[in-house]
């Protein structure tokens, strides 16, 4: 009988805070509820409830819809926790507000977690749409973490019309720093004349890797 390793998976994509510091223009927060002049909901997790979380899954993505994991004030034990219970862990980042020396013991805490670092274009013009984000910072926490994790961080690129030209470019310098480039395109348009949206949608893309 043939066994399927991937029957085994319980996979887990969780908010665990309420907290980031950008301003994405097409991100809920703004385009939802600042605009709407609400409070983005949420809490931060306890480290209790972590702990019954990681009781049921060993697959966890730490990717917020409304929130950046690393904003979280307990993440870096969350980590440790994970480690000790051999969680699969993703880690996906787009805030660049954390000191050099605090990713560094993120890291530490946890040498096993893939990381994905939302850097939308070349590093200098990301915060385009990141609003608030410092790129050039968050591209030197990427080959840092090259340097201290396990597995490739991933370079994730979304496209847009700023940055269109610019792929190419991105993706050699990720080749040269020896990590993974992921391109995406967005659906969260405003309408078609959004100054955001790509001038060709349909370009044609070079390869990922």
């Amino acid at each position: 009988m043939s066994f399927n390793k991937f029957a085994t998976r319980r996979a887990l994509n969780i908010d665990i805070t309420f907290r980031c510091p950008l301003q994405c223009p097409n991100c809920p927060r703004q385009a939802r509820y600042a605009r709407d002049h609400q409070k983005v909901p949420g809490h931060d997790i306890s480290l209790e409830d972590m702990e019954r979380v990681t009781d049921h899954f060993n697959q966890i993505q730490f990717s917020g819809q409304l929130s950046d994991p690393t904003h979280h004030p307990k993440f870096i034990e969350i980590l440790e926790m994970c480690y000790r219970k051999k969680i699969d862990v993703t880690v996906s980042n787009a805030s660049s507000s954390k000191p050099m020396r605090w990713y560094q013991k993120a890291f530490e805490a946890n040498p096993d977690a893939r990381w994905i670092f939302g850097i939308d274009g070349l590093p200098e013009e990301s915060h385009i749409y990141r609003v608030n984000q410092d790129g050039v910072k968050l591209y030197n926490v990427m080959l840092e973490a090259r340097k201290t994790l396990n597995a490739k961080p991933i370079w994730q690129y979304i496209i847009f019309k700023y940055n269109e030209d610019h792929i190419e470019q991105a993706q050699q310098m990720a080749m040269e720093a020896d990590v993974r480039f992921m391109y995406m395109i967005s659906s969260r348009w405003e309408g078609e004349d959004d100054p955001l949206m790509p001038t060709n949608i349909k370009l044609k893309l070079p390869r990922k890797f």
